[in-house]
């Protein structure tokens, strides 16, 4: 049994690719700023962690706003000038943030921040025009190993500086970043609008969303899968900091953020899935990192009350939500032949309604119920997950971007 060669990309292509991860990173960053600051967020501006915690859920619906907003531009307008302008307000609603008086403006600032920072998004589909297709696989995990490393890194460096300097330091710190990446990133995007096989109007791109979604099986079923498993990602990470920083275990926030070295941990593995995929098919890499979570929950539900058992389920959870959700990107992408900005949106949008979702109301049951009503949450929307894709298993699939003919 042989396979066929996969056709190298150049040494400057690669470099792009890597520069794009970079970006997608402090995109993720600055989604998931006050998670590890819910706690000093609170005692700054004296109101309730559930009220604070509102922060970091205006900031999941924000992303989602311009996932179904913005998004689908990268279908119609020029890169360059796409992605500078919204890294750039994303920078300037950041700056406001850190600046905010109470909370009203900074739930209206980190929401418009959120929204803004779809560029990942965008990249990612334009990142897979830019390489070959057998290698989309692997240019879609490279991209979201930068995006979980920016998502974790924001935890670990956000909970230490925000115990040290406040959290309006973190947020200063982001709009830095933030801007620094529109410079850099400007000059190596492509400054043509995209091919005629991508025009369309504004309007045409956002009445189509729907249609894709009724047309399109695999996309139906990657939402699902999607809404369902990153519920429980968004909502585990949200709870972890309240858990730490509780009577339970009573560390302090710069501690509590050093959880997301084990984030870190699993975000390093994550560029596994496209040879994983490649080698033994995407709906089994998929299946393999569902049953991972499913495991992981049930560990986190059993052994929550141990570091050992939280650290050891988080970095389960976090690994199998991030290599299933890689291929199954990677699957949307590659049905999608001249609307790839378009499909993603739906994908991404069904992904964060999902995380929207999980911060709402997995945060709820943990604040009625403790950590058994966030382990019934998670439970039952991961179980949903699983029955889903045991459902869809049966049925005709795309082929997976990156899986070669066999021989």
């Amino acid at each position: 049994m042989t396979r066929s060669p996969s056709p190298a990309i150049p040494a400057a292509r690669r470099g792009l690719i890597v520069l794009f991860a970079v970006a997608c990173g402090v995109g993720a960053a600055n989604l998931y700023l006050a998670q590890p600051l819910v706690t000093v967020i609170g005692d700054s501006l004296d109101i309730s962690e559930p009220a604070a915690g509102l922060v970091a859920t205006l900031a999941q619906f924000g992303y989602a706003t311009g996932i179904i907003l913005l998004a689908p531009l990268g279908d119609v307008v020029q890169p360059r000038r796409l992605v500078t302008v919204l890294l750039l307000a994303a920078a300037g609603c950041l700056v406001v943030a850190a600046a905010a008086p109470g909370l009203p403006v900074l739930l209206a600032a980190s929401f418009a921040a959120a929204a803004c920072t779809v560029v990942p998004q965008i990249l990612i589909p334009l990142a897979t025009r830019l390489t070959p297709p057998d290698r989309a696989g692997h240019t879609v995990a490279t991209l979201a190993a930068g995006l979980y490393l920016g998502l974790f890194g924001s935890r670990v460096l956000g909970g230490l500086l925000g115990e040290a300097a406040g959290w309006r330091a973190v947020y200063l710190g982001a709009a830095v970043a933030t801007a620094t990446t529109a410079l850099l990133l400007r000059p190596a995007l492509p400054g043509t609008r995209p091919p005629a096989g991508h025009a369309a109007s504004y309007g045409a791109l956002l009445a189509g969303l729907p249609r894709l979604l009724r047309e399109r099986p695999v996309l139906r079923q990657a939402c699902a899968l999607q809404f369902c498993w990153f519920s429980v990602f968004i909502a585990a990470w949200a709870v972890i900091v309240l858990r730490l920083t509780g009577p339970a275990f009573d560390w302090s926030t710069a501690a509590a953020g050093l959880s997301g070295l084990v984030g870190l941990a699993a975000g390093a593995l994550t560029p596994l899935a496209g040879p994983l995929a490649e080698r033994y098919g995407g709906t089994t890499v998929i299946g393999a990192g569902l049953g991972l979570a499913v495991t992981a929950v049930a560990l986190l539900a059993a052994a929550g009350g141990t570091i050992v058992g939280l650290a050891v389920g988080m970095f389960a959870l976090t690994l199998g939500i991030q290599l299933a959700q890689s291929v199954n990107q990677a699957r949307v992408l590659g049905e999608a032949a001249t609307d790839r900005s378009s499909a993603n949106t739906v994908f991404v949008g069904a992904t964060f309604l999902g995380g929207s979702f999980g911060a709402a109301v997995g945060q709820a049951a943990y604040d009625s119920a403790g950590w058994a009503g966030f382990a019934t949450f998670a439970a039952t929307m991961i179980c949903l997950a699983a029955l889903r894709f045991a459902l869809a298993t049966g049925r005709p699939r795309a082929p997976l971007p990156g899986a070669r003919a066999r021989h």
